[in-house]
């Protein structure tokens, strides 16, 4: 007599719940990097010359895109990595490390140690906004999965 032995299905997010921690993350980043960017215009008013820091638009645009990137990241390393958090974690500070080097080499009027540095932290902000709360928000999704079962 044979038994079929069949692993337990793996837990996962549905596309809903991958759309609300995207949305929730997306507000949540760019909400930060705008107060933040305030904060420093207001201290610094001449960083304002600098076209990165120029338009509460543009920032929040730029913190958009990657933040959506983010989410479809981490829900495509979900349904395909053992440890999904950890790949994660490691392409998000590489990203991070990547997405500064423009602020300091690209040739832009007004650039200035400054303003470069002003720019580098508003990808900080956004980097640890997003990074935390999307994964904070699938770990959470997961552990009530598996204290259901």
């Amino acid at each position: 007599m044979t038994h079929q032995v069949t692993a337990p299905a793996k837990a996962n997010m549905t596309t809903n719940d991958w759309v609300k921690l995207g949305l929730i993350t997306t507000a949540a980043s760019i909400i930060a990097v705008l107060v933040v960017q305030a904060l420093a215009l207001a201290i610094w008013p001449e960083i304002a010359l600098f076209a990165p820091l120029d338009s509460y638009v543009r920032s929040a645009i730029f913190t958009l895109v990657p933040v959506v990137g983010a989410t479809a990241l981490l829900a495509w390393l979900a349904n395909r990595r053992a440890r999904p958090i950890q790949t994660f974690i490691t392409i998000s500070v590489v990203v991070l490390i990547l997405s500064i080097i423009p602020d300091y080499l690209l040739p832009v009027p007004h650039k200035t140690l400054l303003a470069s540095s002003v720019a580098a932290f508003l990808h900080i902000v956004a980097a640890v906004v997003t990074v935390s709360l999307l994964v904070l928000g699938y770990q959470r999704r997961m552990d009530r999965y598996h204290s259901s079962r």
